[in-house]
């Protein structure tokens, strides 16, 4: 019992001995969970990792600075966003931001990226059973404030 613990405790020991501070954002795109959604990320010195609520969606990710300047970062982020009407899109994407005021101040960030979607087509509204099934890659785009 004890001995599958353990790599758990070193984890949380070396995560937990860096200093973080907790980062609350709005914005639009997959890193926001979709259409428009909150973001809580904890922000670390050389990366930033959050979890996002939309309006449809949800998303978790991760950027880290690649500028000396502070304001370029690359990023991977996934997700789930909920068709009301349409089918569920699952989407896991590489991202590509620029910070106006840098990587560590608030302000507004812009990015790109590429990512790649399932889209599942239900039968009947609210069913599980999937009708049809899409597999694409997409060019996505987010635009958010960080406070």
């Amino acid at each position: 019992m004890h001995k599958s613990i353990f790599p758990f405790i070193v984890l949380l020991a070396s995560f937990s001995s860096q200093s973080a501070d907790f980062e609350f954002s709005t914005g639009g795109g997959t890193q926001y969970g979709g259409f428009i959604g909150i973001q809580g990320g904890l922000k670390f010195e050389k990366s930033r990792y959050f979890a996002a609520l939309g309006l449809y969606g949800l998303s978790l990710g991760a950027q880290y600075p690649v500028s000396s300047d502070g304001h370029v970062s690359i990023g991977l982020n996934g997700g789930r966003m909920f068709g009301i009407f349409g089918g569920d899109r699952d989407y896991v994407a590489m991202t590509y931001n620029y910070h106006f005021n840098g990587f560590h101040h608030s302000g507004w960030e812009i990015g790109t990226g590429i990512g790649y979607f399932k889209t599942e087509e239900h039968a009947i509204l609210f069913s599980r059973e999937v009708h049809e099934e899409e597999k694409e890659a997409r060019l996505i785009f987010n635009l958010g404030y960080k406070f």
